[in-house]
C-alpha cells in the first residue's frame, strides 16, 4: 500500500486493483441486480460470453438451485471482496 505522504504511482495502483476474472470466479458470493429490478444472492457457478451461472440456494434451505442470467440481464454485479492475484509490474 502507498505510503500517506507519497501519491501512489500508476504501477501501485495497477498491481492492488481486482481484475474481472478474479471478482466473477466460481464460488464467489455476489449480488446481481437485473434491469427489471430483481436482486439475485448466491454464489457464481460459471461464466462465459452468454451470462452467469449462480447458485441462489441458501445453505440451510432447499431453494430454486441454479439460474442463469444472461449478460443482458444484468445491470450490476456486486461482491463484497475480492481475492487479489499477486502480480509484478515489469517495466518495458
Amino acid at each position: 500500500m502507498a505510503d500517506e505522504g507519497r501519491p501512489e504511482s500508476l504501477e501501485e495502483w495497477h498491481a492492488r486493483v481486482p481484475r474481472v476474472a478474479d471478482a466473477l470466479r466460481r464460488g464467489t458470493r455476489a449480488v446481481i441486480t437485473t434491469w427489471g429490478g430483481a436482486e439475485l444472492a448466491g454464489l457464481i457457478c460459471d461464466r462465459d460470453q452468454s451470462g452467469l451461472l449462480v447458485d441462489v440456494r441458501e445453505p440451510r434451505e432447499e431453494g430454486s438451485g441454479y439460474l442463469f442470467i444472461p449478460w443482458g440481464s444484468i445491470q450490476q454485479v456486486r461482491v463484497q471482496e475480492v481475492a487479489q492475484r499477486k502480480v509484478k509490474y515489469l517495466p518495458p
